[in-house]
């Protein structure tokens, strides 16, 4: 096939969808952390399908339209830094794409350039060893590929990818230190294979259909031809790379292998797992092992809805703009009841729910943006992956609208008490910034898996108390991991306000003893608790 009508082009894109869909929960185990967000593949897929949905909608009519409707879909939808990104590739394909009616290989190394300009453009201090690096060294390796034929043409891109995703284990400490590679990286390459399938006329993960269909419909299941999928972690870094490589791609598609520390993290899609491990064995002992059976996965998709909401019925609540003409809005993301109940107290006028595995859409941003009344806002995004989308939505929403960089609930809190005080002539942004520098944040959560973090040696199940972002103890129990504070490199003696917010699931009477315990141990700070309802951590909180 040399050519690629625009019309076949939502199968093309649809392909990738499904082939991420099959392969989301590996694509959400690459995580650097043993934290409950690895949700990177989720979060690429949603954005996907939110431009799909939109492409369902226009039925465009030449490529030029397709890729300019699919790049709309994907920035209203973009959730996570991963879907941003994503997003980005689209909207720099769709800048390059012309009202042909069909595409050449050219025509695609062309986008595939654009696509990498808009995307390094996007983030304000690109670093290598991610999704970035995968798209630029596919971009480079498409100028120089000579065939004219898509299936030739893919095979080859993909190749280049899939070798720059295995050395973005090393090119970031982070991922060394975990053993993964980056899984942004890895979405967009599975992407990339899920096209290549369609080319071929093979089936890309499961059945596909229209994306309006998917909304409502149930697909049938459909027999895997890799049922297992498989991740063992090798003993060594020193391995026969190549022979390996041979050996599990004759059993198997996948197969993903990151060396760093002493040990190499293998993963592949087979039907013989436990051959594959008796193969592994010859060469070094096995550190560790995990088989799951995807077939079981495909065929409980199958049987509920096929398609996540792109767009949620309610995206946020806009109670607090319903008092006419404001001066400034404040747009404060929440990640559960109790926060929305505090942020309401303190003046929030739009809540965005969202936190942890729960990354809201720009969209969540952009339409009370674009309904509050106001002459400015200030959005603060309270987590570091989905800054992102909120800056998204700055740029798309035409008004004054200031991203803030508080990376935890419990900052906005801080910030939103000292901007009370401000008048109309008083600078907010600097206001806001100053109080959320100033706010130190903690959070309790039990660990998802074993790792090694900064030299701390954590187990699955542990309680890990992370204080502004970073690992600084372990505990059998909360009290236990809360008792690291001591530990942390806090400025104690500028620190008078100790507040912590219970998570959902932590029984109210275990929570009033534990912050009994922090007051009798930091006797020269105010200990406020509250109800949080925030879910996956059970304990947050702020030291100002």
């Amino acid at each position: 096939m040399k050519e690629i009508g625009y019309n076949d082009l939502e199968g093309l894109f649809s392909a990738a969808l499904a082939n991420l869909e099959a392969h989301k929960t590996f694509v959400n185990s690459l995580n650097v952390f043993p934290v409950p967000d690895g949700d990177t593949g989720t979060n690429m897929a949603l954005t996907l399908k939110t431009a799909l949905a939109e492409v369902g909608k226009k039925k465009p009519v030449s490529t030029k339209e397709f890729m300019s409707t699919l790049s709309a879909g994907s920035l209203i939808g973009a959730r996570g830094n991963s879907g941003v990104i994503l997003s980005q590739i689209v909207r720099g394909m769709a800048a390059s794409a012309d009202n042909k009616l069909t595409l050449t290989t050219t025509d695609f190394s062309q986008m595939l350039a654009k696509a990498t300009e808009i995307a390094y453009k996007a983030v304000v201090t690109p670093v290598e060893g991610t999704i970035l690096t995968v798209i630029r060294r596919i971009a480079e390796a498409a100028t120089t590929v000579r065939d004219d034929e898509f299936v030739p043409y893919f095979t080859a891109l993909i190749t280049v990818g899939r070798q720059a995703v295995r050395e973005t284990t090393g090119q970031l400490q982070a991922l060394a230190e975990a053993h993964v590679v980056d899984a942004g990286a890895e979405g967009l390459v599975t992407l990339l294979e899920g096209m290549l399938m369609d080319l071929k006329g093979e089936s890309a993960g499961m059945q596909k259909q229209p994306v309006e269909a998917m909304q409502e419909e149930r697909l049938p299941s459909e027999q895997l031809t890799y049922r297992y999928d498989t991740v063992v972690l090798v003993a060594s870094e020193k391995l026969p790379s190549v022979e390996i490589s041979a050996r599990l791609t004759q059993r198997g598609d996948s197969l993903v292998m990151a060396s760093a520390g002493g040990l190499t993290k293998i993963h592949v899609h087979t039907n013989e797992p436990y051959e594959v491990i008796q193969y592994l064995m010859t060469f070094a002992p096995i550190r560790e092992g995990h088989i799951e059976d995807m077939q079981t996965q495909a065929d409980a998709y199958a049987a509920t809805t096929t398609m996540e909401s792109a767009s949620p019925q309610r995206l946020a609540s806009t109670e607090g703009c319903g008092g006419g003409h404001l001066e400034v809005a404040y747009v404060v993301v929440s990640p559960g009841p109790g926060f929305d109940e505090v942020f309401r107290k303190l003046g929030a006028h739009v809540i965005v729910s969202g936190g942890d595995t729960m990354n809201p859409p720009t969209e969540a941003f952009l339409e009370p943006i674009r309904s509050c009344d106001a002459k400015s806002f200030l959005i603060f995004p309270n987590n570091k992956n989905i800054v992102l989308a909120a800056r998204q939505a700055a740029d798309l929403a035409g008004k004054d609208v200031h991203v803030l960089e508080s990376r935890h609930p419990v900052q906005a809190i801080a910030a939103l008490v000292q901007l009370a005080s401000c008048g109309v002539d008083d600078d907010y942004v600097a206001t806001a910034d100053e109080a959320i520098g100033a706010t130190d944040f903690f959070a309790v959560t039990r660990a998802t898996k074993n790792a090694s973090i900064g030299g701390l040696r954590v187990q699955k199940g542990d309680y890990m108390l992370l204080v502004d972002d970073k690992l600084v103890g372990t505990g059998k129990t909360i009290a236990e991991a809360l008792d690291c504070l001591r530990n942390s490199p806090i400025d104690w003696k500028s620190k008078s306000l100790l507040s912590a917010f219970r998570g959902a699931d932590y029984d109210e009477s275990a929570f009033g003893g534990v912050m009994a315990a922090l007051a009798e141990q930091y006797p020269d700070l105010e200990v406020q608790p509250y109800f949080g309802g925030q879910s996956f951590y059970d304990v947050v909180g702020s030291i100002e």
